[in-house]
């Protein structure tokens, strides 16, 4: 066998072995850590400033099993649209958080009617969201960001295309206002 063929497969070896542990460790499902929104190429856009829920609340508010006790509604805020602002939530004047693109905030309350309003470059929007103990109910924020401009309203679609859309956002905050 040729003598050059012979170190190349220690070095082949090495290589190999060193790429594995390039590959960094999966994320703690369990760990709550503030979120960021990326672009599709990876590229850090903007984080949340507080930690988020971990990726295993994010996994059970998905499957989406109502509370027997209250009235639980998600805002999802997923557009293609959408860019990197923040945009501010709030249930019935209560505190207001963060969201970005491709988030949602999971909200439990007490049977009956509920005012939740988002903010955006001073400009208050609201809608009311009536409902009884064990419903769960569906709002989305359509955001769209130009270069020149960026609007946000209250999306006029389904809950159940809502809900599709929410299966693939990521939840930023979970909410008990009762």
């Amino acid at each position: 066998m040729n003598p050059s063929r012979l170190h190349l497969f220690p070095v082949l070896a090495a290589v190999a072995a060193l790429a594995g542990c390039a590959t960094p460790p999966p994320p703690d499902p369990a760990a709550e850590v503030p979120h960021c929104y990326k672009t599709n190429k990876g590229r850090v856009i903007a984080c949340t400033s507080a930690p988020v829920p971990s990726l295993n609340a994010d996994a059970e508010a998905k499957r989406f099993v109502p509370d027997p006790s209250a009235l639980t509604v998600y805002v999802v805020r997923r557009n293609w649209g959408d860019g990197r602002n923040f945009v501010k939530v709030q249930a019935d004047n209560g505190p207001a958080i963060e969201t970005l693109p491709d988030t949602m905030v999971r909200m439990k309350f007490k049977p009956g009617a509920h005012t939740i309003a988002f903010e955006f470059e001073g400009k208050r929007q609201s809608t009311t969201i009536t409902g009884q103990a064990g419903d769960v109910r569906f709002v989305r924020i359509d955001g769209t960001v130009w270069s020149w401009k960026s609007t946000y309203e209250w999306a006029t679609e389904s809950e159940a295309a809502i809900r599709e859309r929410a299966l693939k956002a990521r939840l930023v905050a979970d909410v008990a206002a009762r």
